[in-house]
Parts: C-alpha cells; sequence; structure tokens
C-alpha cells in the first residue's frame, strides 16, 4: 500500500514502533524545568500526534489542548491514550489558529516534523505567525525537527531498522531520507510479517517535509517578531551544534505587551 497525502500514517503503527514509557522518562528532564521556569497554565499541543506527550503535560498545567489535523489520530488517542480530565482533543492544525481558538495558551509546542511536514518555507512561516497570534503576551513557543544541514541529513539518511513484535506478527520499520534544497523526501518503509514469517503486508509513505535549516529558520522566527530565540540539541541541554546534531528544539517568546 503507497500513501497518497503527506504524512499519511496509520496511529497504530505510529504507537508500535515508539516505547513510549521509555521516551518520556528520556525526554521529561528537559520539559519539567520549562514548566517551572515559565509556570504556564494553559498549553498548546500542534500535531499531537496520538497525544502522549499531551498525556504528561497534563501533570504540569491546568488545562492542555491537543490537536491534530489528522482524525484517525486524535480518535486514536481518545480511545486508548488519553486518562487525564484536563486534556481536550480536536482536530486541526497551523492553518487558522486564531479561527479556532478564541483565547491565547501560555505555552504553545509542536514535537517530530510538525512543522516541517507542511512542506514549503511558505507555509511554514505562516504557522509561525499562526502560532504568535494565539500565543499569550509573555508566552513560549517550543518547535523540534530534524536538522536539515546537508551533511547531517547525508550522514543518517538510513535509520537502523526497527523491529517489533506485536498480536503476534513482526512489524519492520525502516526510515529513508533524501535532501533536497526546497524539500528533502523521507520515506517510510513498514513490513508486517504473519507468525510464519511471511510477508502479509508492506506500506510505503513518502512525505515532502520542508527543508528548514537553522539560518532560514532564524530569519523567520525573528522576521514573526519572536523574542529570546533559542536553539538547543536533541536532549534539549546543549547548544545546537548544526554539524553534529540530528535533530533541535527552538525555544522562543513572545513580548509581554
Amino acid at each position: 500500500m503507497v500513501a497518497t497525502k503527506n504524512f499519511n500514517y496509520d496511529p497504530k503503527f505510529y504507537d508500535i514502533q515508539v516505547n513510549w514509557e521509555n521516551r518520556l522518562a528520556k525526554e521529561r528532564p528537559f520539559f519539567e524545568p520549562l514548566f517551572k521556569r515559565y509556570k504556564p497554565r494553559s498549553l498548546l499541543d500542534i500535531g499531537c500526534g496520538t497525544a502522549h506527550h499531551a498525556e504528561m503535560f497534563s501533570n504540569y498545567v491546568d488545562e492542555v489542548t491537543a490537536i491534530d489535523p489528522d482524525s484517525m489520530m486524535i480518535d486514536h488517542a481518545r480511545e486508548n491514550v488519553i486518562k487525564a480530565a484536563n486534556i481536550s482533543l480536536l482536530v486541526g492544525g497551523f492553518e487558522g489558529l486564531e479561527n479556532l481558538f478564541d483565547k491565547k495558551f501560555d505555552m504553545i509546542v509542536s514535537l517530530g516534523n510538525t512543522l516541517t511536514i507542511l512542506g514549503t518555507k511558505k507555509k511554514v512561516k505562516a504557522a509561525l505567525k499562526s502560532v504568535k497570534k494565539v500565543l499569550a503576551p509573555g508566552g513560549v513557543a517550543l518547535f523540534q525537527f530534524l536538522n536539515y544541514e546537508p551533511k547531517v541529513l547525508a550522514e543518517n539518511r538510513y535509520y537502523r531498522p526497527k523491529v517489533f513484535s506485536h498480536d503476534d506478527k513482526k512489524y519492520i520499520f525502516m526510515k529513508h531520507f533524501e535532501y533536497g534544497k526546497k524539500k528533502t523526501t523521507v520515506d517510510f518503509i513498514i513490513s508486517v510479517l504473519d507468525p510464519e514469517g511471511k510477508l502479509e503486508e508492506f506500506y510505503v509513505n513518502t512525505s515532502k517535509l520542508c527543508t528548514l535549516r537553522k539560518n532560514i529558520f532564524l530569519k523567520m522566527a525573528k522576521n514573526c517578531n519572536y523574542k529570546d530565540i533559542t536553539l538547543l540539541g536533541p536532549g534539549g541541554i546543549d547548544v545546537f551544534d548544526k554539524d553534529k546534531d540530528i535533530s533541535l528544539y527552538a525555544l522562543m517568546s513572545k513580548s509581554p505587551v
């Protein structure tokens, strides 16, 4: 089966390939100091996927709103993941955020490659503007995305295959990147083997990601009048190194007035 839309990813596969307990345990030491420092009461998670991060965030703020443009992701999150009573799930994305909400948020996060999945620099810039419109004065925004420097992408073109067993079947996940000056291609390849080891299903999802290099992103963020822009490496502790790090966090704020 070949996907026909950008990042058409079955939430079942999305959750099988991630050990969420381990991942959140590794990421919590980065997020906890942010919540202590900024003390947000409300948080918006854009591109929440199956909403495991939203569930974690609910322990630190009064109100979490988690949105994703894929209704299947939202349905899966509602039925299988969300337990906290202070989380609202909605279908939606970057486009028209100011029309989706009549309130502003103290913190807005967009993790994974949600920002670059938009595909073009024009759409990324529009997304940054939309986020700023629903960010409260003095609020903070956090974006996470790949490092699109050609050298780093070339060194990490192929991710090591991940193999998981689930419901007596074996799932093999592979990922491949191909750098492009404007758009970077990523192939998600999933093989499903039956209990006897025979190929049962085969999925290929090819998506076009905006090649959002460091200097381009910084220029966009500054043009949108974000303040205190800080780029951090994958662990969120060290300063981002564009010649080495595979991904980054971009932390920035909106002027208090």
